[in-house]
């Protein structure tokens, strides 16, 4: 689906971007209010302020569309056009002073997902994606790379401790069976990926707002991405083990070893 306000998102997204990659690089290795959420997970200033920015640009621009975001509540608008928000990816890089964290937005208009970003600001590098078959980085176009056989496979995961055993064991055959595999760098493993550094990414992610951007940017690039039984990935589901591959060939031979 390719929307006729595409052009005029991508151009808000972009400038939002511009704003929020401030915001976080003014508390980058300079934080000093850092909390727990109920689920243990770490919330800063930056994370909250990011986010209330994006929302309040949307409000502004788009006041009948609907808002998904990672640490405010929802909000129901009178349009199906929905804007998906998770302000710092990788807030534990960020706290460590890792360059790696990264803003994620996605929109999706009448269940269709029609675009979506990962901005890097400590790393300058965004990479972005508003029609069908065509993600960049930096404003110029990017595609996926890929070997041909799993043992030659380059491969990423944020963190295998998340897993249960049974998903745990799944991910080490996968795991054994490949060339390298590297951990940490949450959304930015997609983006590496996207440009052709990486064959494979295997994780858990949470919520639809921590997918659905890397969704976009992996296929608009020629990649793949579904759950670990070769499903399409809902834009409902929570605590969701996915998997990203530059191509069909190294996914299909990805997911025989996840079974």
């Amino acid at each position: 689906m390719v929307d006729n306000r595409t052009n005029d998102f991508e151009i808000f997204i972009n400038d939002i971007l511009d704003n929020t990659g401030k915001i976080a690089l003014k508390y980058f290795r300079d934080i000093k209010d850092l909390s727990l959420k109920r689920d243990m997970s770490p919330v800063t200033k930056a994370d909250k302020e990011i986010e209330n920015y994006i929302r309040t640009q949307i409000l502004n621009h788009y006041p009948n569309h609907n808002i998904i975001g990672e640490e405010y509540k929802e909000v129901i608008g009178t349009e199906n056009i929905t804007w998906y928000i998770d302000p710092i990816d990788g807030t534990r890089s960020f706290l460590a002073g890792k360059h790696d964290f990264g803003t994620l937005i996605s929109l999706v208009i009448e269940d269709q997902l029609v675009a979506g970003v990962i901005d890097c600001p400590a790393l300058s590098e965004r990479w972005s994606s508003f029609q069908p078959d065509l993600t960049k980085v930096n404003n110029q176009p990017t595609i996926c790379k890929s070997v041909e056989k799993l043992e030659d496979a380059v491969m990423a995961t944020t963190s295998s401790h998340e897993f249960g055993m049974k998903k745990w064991r799944a991910y080490q055959s996968l795991e054994q069976s490949v060339k390298v595999t590297t951990t940490g760098s949450d959304c930015y493993n997609y983006g590496l990926l996207a440009s052709g550094h990486i064959d494979i990414v295997a994780e858990r992610l949470s919520f639809p707002h921590d997918y659905l951007p890397l969704i976009k940017i992996v296929e608009g690039a020629g990649g793949i991405m579904t759950d670990w039984e070769g499903k399409k990935l809902n834009f409902d589901e929570s605590n969701v083990y996915v998997l990203a591959s530059a191509s069909k060939q190294i996914h299909e031979q990805a997911l025989s070893k996840l079974q």
